[in-house]
């Protein structure tokens, strides 16, 4: 079990807006990863490093963002744009190319109406890559009020945790200051938050969301490997935090 203070913005949390907003590659962000793009054809198939991302936000409707990223010189090398005939497809639809100045190149899709998604590269030899992720949805059980003094044990709904992925609870006050802990031990459905978690807490209405995500190498890989990242985030729900007012301190 793993529960942190939050005091401002978690480097964590940081990491997981940044994923979410800018197309779900936080790590390379926060890694100083080149921005620079080269063409595919101009570089060893080999030598190619694939990074993928699906991402979903319950609070902003059914899409997920699928996003893929190729690299040459490991997980912060030049971004590559995609020679003929290598693509990139996620579901069997084919991805938008995108760039810019902060990202390089990337690719990306939003897809609705499942939470399996394979994406299948093909390298300018015509080889090709497959590999599928399937998101698992969550959300909080049923919780009306968060005694900020006592330990608290907040379950969710939805299958219990599995090996590589992490599920975090947020707890927001109506004074925006922010608790939160979570958890990556296999098979559990709950996440304890303990007072230090929650000292930073005000007494009164609050919301509280959670974030499921998931982190694995890829199956199929050229030799410079890559990875799949996955992240699912429930919509907010009303909790009141319960708080022992601080009694002031009297003048000598």
């Amino acid at each position: 079990m793993k529960n942190k203070n939050y005091n401002g913005l978690k480097n964590k949390l940081s990491k997981i807006a940044v994923f979410s907003i800018i197309f779900a590659f936080g790590y390379a962000v926060f890694s100083c990863a080149s921005s620079e793009i080269a063409n595919s054809e101009d570089v060893n198939q080999a030598k190619i490093h694939m990074g993928y991302s699906v991402v979903y936000d319950a609070s902003s409707g059914d899409d997920y963002t699928v996003t893929a990223q190729f690299r040459f010189g490991g997980s912060k090398g030049t971004t590559l744009r995609l020679s003929d005939p290598s693509k990139v497809l996620v579901n069997d639809v084919e991805m938008d190319e995108n760039s810019d100045s902060f990202s390089g190149c990337y690719y990306q899709k939003t897809v609705s109406g499942t939470n399996e998604f394979t994406i299948k590269f093909i390298d300018t030899e015509n080889k090709e890559y497959t590999n599928s992720v399937k998101i698992n949805p969550v959300k909080p059980g049923i919780i009306d009020t968060i005694d900020a003094d006592t330990k608290t044990i907040v379950y969710f709904t939805g299958i219990p945790i599995k090996a590589n992925e992490t599920v975090n609870i947020v707890i927001e006050d109506n004074e925006g200051n922010r608790a939160e802990a979570d958890s990556d031990i296999s098979g559990s459905d709950y996440v304890v938050f303990t007072p230090e978690n929650m000292q930073t807490l005000v007494a009164g209405k609050a919301e509280m969301y959670i974030t499921r995500s998931l982190s694995v190498n890829l199956e199929q890989k050229a030799d410079e490997g890559g990875n799949f990242y996955a992240e699912y985030k429930s919509e907010k729900i009303p909790v009141t935090v319960k708080k022992k007012a601080v009694a002031a301190k009297s003048e000598q």
